[in-house]
């Protein structure tokens, strides 16, 4: 589909993993890894966000500006939905809203990577030849685009 907000992305994360305590820095980074996942099963993109490579990671600039009220904390609200993680919305909400495929996709990064700690997203987010590692020159505002993201996620779903 392409044209999906980070932010309901965002969201659905938040309502997947309910029980735990996401931050901001969780959330971009799955979104991200959700949206390199999709390009490499499906050849097409999650989300129509542009990704850049800043110093502390892969970042999506309109999730982070949206999410950066919380700092390190964590985050309570779904930011799309306006309401808070534990507040009942209907289930049936995301299944009309996300495909079943992308819903599978996103909920095997919640999966692998929903307890992760922020140092060991940190540690996957900045390996050498990650989107992030091949992009980032230090400058602000250079983009990851979707080819790079699509080639790093293929090489690991066929490592995996």
């Amino acid at each position: 589909m392409g044209n999906r907000s980070s932010l309901l992305i965002s969201d659905y994360i938040l309502r997947r993993t309910a029980n735990r305590q996401l931050t901001p820095f969780h959330l971009i980074k799955m979104v991200v890894i959700a949206h390199g996942r999709h390009l490499a099963t499906t050849n097409e993109p999650l989300i129509a966000d542009r990704i850049e490579a800043w110093k502390h990671g892969p970042v999506i600039p309109i999730l982070y500006h949206e999410l950066k009220i919380y700092g390190d904390g964590i985050v309570p609200t779904l930011r799309y939905c306006g309401t808070q993680v534990n507040e009942p919305i209907r289930d049936e909400f995301f299944d009309t809203i996300l495909s079943e495929e992308e819903r599978r996709i996103i909920d095997g990064v919640v999966y692998d990577y929903g307890d992760w700690t922020m140092g060991q997203l940190y540690e996957l987010c900045h390996a050498p030849g990650s989107p992030w590692d091949t992009c980032y020159t230090g400058e602000l505002g250079v983009e990851i685009p979707d080819y790079v993201l699509k080639q790093y996620y293929m090489e690991e779903l066929l490592s995996s």
